[in-house]
């Protein structure tokens, strides 16, 4: 089940929610290597501020990390992790699927929040701590878009 890496397009798409000042990055390697220096915690800020409705228990999950370590990289001047700057971009890529596939972020947000039928009848948002985990939403999102969904 391989994972479709981003096109330019998806690349700055969702980059809008990390608040990334300058362009977005042109290519995946790009993004490989910013996430490999560790996106500055001011973009997590960003993107927590823009989905306010998520709670920090989703967060915490979402980026593989617990509560309190996110409460922690509250405010920090240090870069992110490597893991942590792979999972922020992860949902940012596939959030911006979402928003694509059904129409905006409301939308999308309450599909991620819901149970799936294809998803085994767990909840997307729950699956993103894992790579194989973003790669069965990532497919479910591809055969909604294509019109293929089983």
């Amino acid at each position: 089940m391989p994972f479709d890496i981003a096109s330019r397009e998806e690349l700055e798409h969702s980059w809008k929610y990390l608040d990334r000042k300058g362009p977005a990055p042109r290519t995946a390697f790009d993004v490989h290597r910013e996430i490999e220096k560790g996106l500055p915690a001011k973009m997590l800020a960003s993107f927590r501020a823009a989905l306010v409705e998520l709670p920090d228990r989703t967060w915490a999950e979402i980026l593989a990390i617990s509560v309190s370590q996110l409460k922690r990289l509250k405010g920090a001047e240090r870069p992110l992790s490597s893991g942590v700057s792979s999972q922020l971009v992860l949902f940012a890529l596939l959030l911006t699927r979402a928003e694509d596939v059904f129409g905006g972020r409301e939308a999308a947000l309450d599909w991620m929040r819901g149970e799936q039928m294809a998803l085994d009848g767990q909840r997307p948002i729950d699956l993103l701590d894992t790579f194989i985990g973003a790669a069965l939403v990532d497919r479910v999102l591809r055969q909604i878009d294509y019109g293929v969904y089983l």
